[in-house]
């Protein structure tokens, strides 16, 4: 079988692209039977020399996230020829707030940037409709949760495949900052969910109960823009685009969080959750029951200021035993979803939607 991901290439995608193509890419090659190739998402819009000889050696073609305008029409071209097209994405696009980047380009169709190429016109119909549409084109979809299943499958058919993780990307952690403590969210939390989850409030009565904390906050503009009850000494602000980028800000980490609140949070795959894990980092979590599988291996907490306040102090207090619970059941877990031991599975996945009439 030879697949090739088409991946956005929006810089603002780039750690999910990681995660949902190349990794993907790299667990497919390794297993010397099978093979997989990149393209990215210009190249198959205006259907290069590459990209048509790399389209047509392959057997399936899988579309990262977006159909709309031109991608529409490159696979329709494709379709026409007779190859397999599925659609692969990992983000509830139904259910973004107006705060997060997303949001102007699913449901006020603003351009993104890297796929714009100098057009700033508005896009129209606006691509969530016409993101409905190609779900009716392709012949398949692969998503990252069972809240996806259920949500697109009246569009075409749908099959989950979790996210994956490349263990050997994520090589030890690098906690050198002295007496302080650094503590930070995943790369995907938006600022509703720090709010409304009641995590920012603890997070204020943390900093001051604990001077040594570091609240490390990666791409939350708005946060700074409404403003923390925090000493400005105590906040760390990373922008990481890249997965290297990521990688680098969240092995610095002594304590990772992840706030689960709402629709869209409700939708995510584990990537987040994982990264900790496999990075022995203690992670405190919302309790929310789409994670249950994973309940073992973390502290889940409620929704609520207090809730959220006693976990931390507590993990805070006693650092050292929290780090060597991390490093037993959640590590193992974590490398057993690992993206090599789990590719045959995708490409059964991948064989029974190309088999199909």
């Amino acid at each position: 079988m030879i697949v090739t991901y088409i991946y956005s290439n929006c810089v603002e995608d780039q750690i999910r692209v990681q995660l949902r193509c190349r990794n993907m890419v790299d667990a497919i090659n390794r297993t010397g039977i099978h093979s997989a190739n990149l393209l990215d998402m210009n190249s198959f819009a205006l259907n290069t020399p590459e990209a048509q000889q790399i389209c047509a050696g392959s057997d399936l073609l899988v579309i990262y996230r977006y159909l709309y305008g031109p991608i529409l029409t490159a696979l329709q071209y494709w379709k026409a020829r007779d190859k397999k097209v599925i659609v692969d994405f990992d983000q509830a696009v139904n259910y973004l707030s107006a705060d997060m980047p997303e949001y102007s380009f699913w449901s006020e169709g603003k351009p993104l940037e890297d796929h714009a190429q100098g057009n700033k016109e508005i896009i129209s119909p606006i691509p969530i409709e016409q993101f409905k549409w190609g779900l009716g084109m392709v012949d398949a979809a692969t998503v990252s949760s069972g809240r996806l299943v259920d949500d697109w499958s009246m569009f075409t058919r749908v099959y989950e495949v979790s996210d994956y993780i490349n263990s050997y990307q994520y090589p030890g952690l690098n906690q050198s900052h002295e007496n302080e403590i650094w503590i930070g969210l995943g790369h995907r939390v938006n600022y509703d969910s720090f709010k409304n989850s009641g995590l920012l409030s603890a997070m204020e009565n943390v900093c001051k109960a604990r001077p040594q904390v570091r609240l490390i906050l990666c791409n939350l503009n708005k946060a700074m823009d409404v403003g923390l009850d925090i000493d400005p000494a105590q906040i760390k602000i990373s922008y990481p685009r890249y997965f290297e980028d990521w990688v680098s800000t969240l092995l610095k980490l002594d304590i990772g969080l992840a706030p689960l609140y709402g629709n869209y949070d409700l939708r995510q795959g584990p990537g987040n959750l994982l990264e900790f894990m496999i990075s022995k980092i203690p992670l405190i979590a919302s309790e929310q029951m789409v994670f249950h599988s994973l309940f073992p291996y973390g502290n889940w907490v409620k929704n609520a200021l207090d809730s959220w306040e006693y976990a931390i102090l507590n993990t805070v207090d006693q650092l050292d035993a929290h780090q060597k619970k991390a490093a037993k059941e959640p590590f193992l877990y974590a490398i057993s979803q690992d993206v090599s031991a789990n590719i045959d599975k995708v490409l059964k996945t991948y064989a029974y939607i190309i088999n199909q009439s």
